[in-house]
């Protein structure tokens, strides 16, 4: 993928130029680089966004972004308070999984697209933890799952504090590349579902929801609407 205007994005996503600055500063499309005054934004991101349309409610913080993706996962968040959790169960026995997608798409506080000269950059003591196709290639019984195979994904998808992005980038020569194959989900800060080194079943199914993949977006709603229809 290459770049994109804000005037094409708004096309693309049938919104106004203004609409689309207010993305770009939320995160939810990627911004490239500036020239002038005029941004560009990167159009990987700006199709994911299309993917997802456009939904009623204002997106989930992160941190209750992994909140509700843990209490789906069957986890515990005990982290958050009586009344936010409370709140959470309420929302996700209403939604679907089209809408948990797009309410939890800032659980990172940005993605980076880099390119570097590979090496295992996930498994066990790494500050990269595995999300996507990468989590299901860690996990062949996850892949079964979603009833994708492992070992033939090109590149790596996962989460990384914001504080350990720069030690990751020098240990694998990782710069910025729109086309690079592995993509960094940066979160602010280390959540209590990332301190146990695996994300959740439903932050995989997520994941795959904003792939281009048709196949890949496909297992990711059907295990994610699974997982809401189980918790209802």
């Amino acid at each position: 993928m290459s770049e994109m205007s804000v005037v094409d994005a708004a096309a693309a996503l049938g919104v106004t130029s203004r609409q689309v600055e207010r993305l770009a500063q939320a995160g939810d499309v990627v911004v490239t680089r500036r020239v002038g005054r005029s941004l560009l934004l990167d159009s990987s991101s700006v199709h994911r966004c299309a993917q997802m349309g456009r939904r009623r409610g204002r997106p989930w913080s992160e941190e209750a972004a992994w909140g509700a993706l843990a209490l789906l996962s069957g986890g515990s968040v005990d982290w958050l308070p009586s009344a936010h959790r409370a709140r959470l169960r309420d929302r996700l026995r209403r939604s679907t999984a089209d809408e948990v997608a797009y309410l939890a798409r800032r659980r990172q506080a940005r993605i980076l697209r880099m390119r570097g000269w590979g090496g295992e950059m996930t498994g066990p003591g790494s500050v990269l933890i595995a999300g996507g196709v990468s989590a299901l290639d860690v996990d062949p019984g996850l892949a079964e799952r979603f009833g994708l195979t492992t070992g033939h994904h090109e590149g790596v998808d996962g989460y990384v504090p914001a504080a350990h992005v720069e030690t990751l980038a020098d240990a694998f020569g990782l710069v910025p590349d729109l086309e690079g194959d592995v993509t960094l989900r940066v979160v602010s800060e280390v959540s209590p579902v990332l301190a146990e080194g695996a994300v959740p079943v439903a932050v995989v199914a997520a994941d795959l929801m904003e792939s281009l993949s048709t196949r890949e977006r496909s297992a990711g709603a059907r295990v994610l609407q699974e997982l809401l229809d189980d918790f209802r």
